[in-house]
């Protein structure tokens, strides 16, 4: 038998919880399969790929990756991205189309600068009347995840009441049809504040910025979202 190689330890801590978790850096056998999904480029199967990849390397017991909010999953991913790979990483960027100037900049950051924006809530939401909701972060388990159309993101509501209480109660049991009921007779008032835990909600995102060599110009870009981060692998 052949011998076995020690793989070091890291810790981090989930951002929707504070908890400290363990991983690993990834391995051959994980690469490949990031390998694969980036040449597919398929949100599904980086999605799948990322999941994958967290199932194996992180350590702690009993973390279900499938419950995990977006933003825990993207910053677990970089975190371990940044042990497996390196903590910088080097970028290649050109200046968006509304620009003639066909320079490239060479651009690097340093993982350790990224951070999760905007708070992390508990999810309950005060409607008035002393009646609330409970909602809870969206997962990479949710199809609807896939696409933010407005039709999504109502059933991503929907997908995502952990209960609903008033002063004397809580209503964690429920069916569709009630549940439908509920969320018709809110007002837009009501409804806008549900809908900005969702779209206020933590992210984990980093702003590039640099000036061009070439045309001295300024420009920036947005890298945000499982997919973007996923591309720098």
């Amino acid at each position: 038998m052949l011998p076995t190689l020690s793989v070091p330890e890291f810790k981090t801590k989930l951002p929707s919880t504070n908890k400290n978790i363990k991983y690993r850096p990834f391995l051959v056998k994980e690469e490949k399969i990031l390998l694969i999904a980036l040449e597919d480029g398929e949100k599904e199967t980086i999605i799948g790929a990322v999941k994958d990849l967290l199932k194996n390397c992180i350590l702690t017991k009993g973390i279900d990756v499938d419950k995990l909010s977006t933003f825990d999953v993207e910053w677990l991913f970089m975190q371990i991205r940044s042990k497996s790979v390196g903590e910088q990483i080097e970028m290649i960027l050109s200046h968006n189309s509304d620009n003639e100037c066909k320079a490239k900049t060479k651009y690097v950051f340093d993982i350790e600068d990224l951070s999760i924006t905007g708070s992390v809530s508990d999810g309950k939401i005060e409607l008035g009347d002393s009646i609330g909701i409970k909602l809870t972060y969206p997962t990479y388990s949710d199809e609807k995840m896939m696409e933010r159309t407005a039709s999504n993101l109502f059933a991503m509501v929907k997908d995502n009441v952990e209960y609903i209480y008033d002063s004397e109660n809580v209503y964690d049991e429920f069916t569709t049809e009630e549940l439908d009921e509920w969320l018709d007779h809110l007002n837009k008032d009501q409804f806008e504040k549900i809908l900005a835990f969702f779209t206020d909600g933590p992210s984990l995102s980093h702003l590039m910025e640099w000036d061009c060599e070439e045309c001295k110009q300024k420009d920036y870009a947005l890298v945000e979202g499982l997919k973007d981060f996923f591309m720098l692998v």
